[in-house]
Order: C-alpha cells, then structure tokens, then sequence
C-alpha cells in the first residue's frame, strides 16, 4: 500500500509518469491509490474521475479548482470553491471511502501550539453530523473501526478540520465512550451555550480543542 522513494530523481520520474491533465467532470469519483513517503513529506497517486493519474502532494491544485489541503499516509482532502470538500482514506481493500465535508460549519479557526479554537456554526454543526451535502451518506457511517475515539475523530475530523490521525479521547473531560455519544455531549453544550472541549492525542502529542459559537 505504501512505497518509499528514495531519491528526488525517483520521485520526478514518478512524476512524469504519472501525471496526466486533471478532469473536472465529477470531484465525487477520484481515488487515492497509492501514498508514498519522501522524508517527513508525502506525495499521492490520485486517480481522476476520467480516468489518467496524478501525483500530488499538500498545496497542489488541481485543474477543476480543487486543492489538496491534507495529504498523509492514510488519506488525502481535497477542497473546491463553492463545492462540498471530499476526504479519500486509502485502506487496504484498494476501494477508499470517501467522504463529503459540510461546507460552511467551521466559520474561523486558530492554532496556538497544542490549544486550538474553532468558532462553528452550532446549526450547520447539528445538520454536518446527520447528513453531509448531495445526498450522502451520514458521516457517521463513513466509517467504523471499533474504537470509539477514532470513531469520533473520523467523523468530526472533517467537519472540525482536526489535525491529521487523531483520536478523540474525552469531550468535557468525560472518555469518549461512542462517537454518538461524543457528538450528543457536544451538541447539548452548544445548546448551553458553552464551549465544548475536546481532548485530543495523536503521533505529536495531546491537543485541547474549544468549540465555541462566534457572537453575532
């Protein structure tokens, strides 16, 4: 599923290869399927919706306006102006999910080293965690692993726009039990008008989450 280069002449040859013109046809229908490892970085193999290839990597922009906004070893998200954003995850089926991103939830957002604010939408919050844009299928379904705080974190990643491969361990200090459970906890906060608070771990550590409602 993953390959290292171990040169920048590989990767401009894979480059060459691989590159084909991007089609603007149908966003919904692209496919990563490959990701390989350059030192700290990543670049992906991104099939087009008309077929042909294109390695990518964070910051690339794509001929039908998309950009690729997170790229690792798991999964890429690709965002359009106007459109519904997309999250490929690349598993080891070869079919990776894919998964519509509500637009207009997270209003503003900053990071502070391990603190992180994000001002949200509680409404369009309320109506991302039942059902994305276009029709799909509920977020919660996207995907199930079986542990409650990568459930979590699958489902509110997205819509959070939560740092890459992370686990949701508590909302308000309570263990995450179920990402239902998790999404109800913050869902009434914001109906209390409090800010949720979410603990975060992942590969560079633990993070502190607030969600808050922007005054208007």
């Amino acid at each position: 599923m993953k390959r290292l280069l171990r040169s920048a002449a590989s990767v401009t040859l894979a480059a060459v290869l691989l590159s084909t013109p991007a089609v603007a046809d149908d966003a919904g229908r692209y496919r990563l399927a490959g990701v390989m490892a350059v030192g700290p970085d990543y670049l992906g193999i991104l099939e087009l919706p008309g077929g042909g290839q294109l390695l990518v990597r964070r910051g690339s922009t794509l001929e039908d306006g998309g950009r690729v906004v997170v790229l690792d070893a798991t999964r890429l998200r690709i965002e359009f102006p106007g459109r519904p954003t997309i999250e490929i995850a690349l598993d080891g089926s070869g079919a990776p999910a894919q998964v519509p991103v509500s637009l207009g939830v997270l209003q503003e957002q900053s990071d502070n080293d391990h603190i992180m604010i994000r001002s949200i939408d509680p409404d369009a919050f309320g109506a991302a965690v039942k059902q994305p844009p276009a029709g799909g299928p509920p977020v919660a379904r996207a995907r199930k692993t079986g542990d409650p705080a990568l459930d979590t974190a699958l489902r509110l990643a997205p819509i959070l726009n939560l740092p890459p491969n992370s686990r949701v361990v508590a909302i308000n200090e309570q263990p995450v039990l179920s990402a239902e459970q998790a999404v109800k906890t913050i869902q009434q906060t914001l109906d209390q008008g409090m800010p949720p608070r979410l603990n975060l771990v992942n590969a560079a550590g633990e993070f502190r989450v607030y969600l808050k409602v922007p005054e208007t």
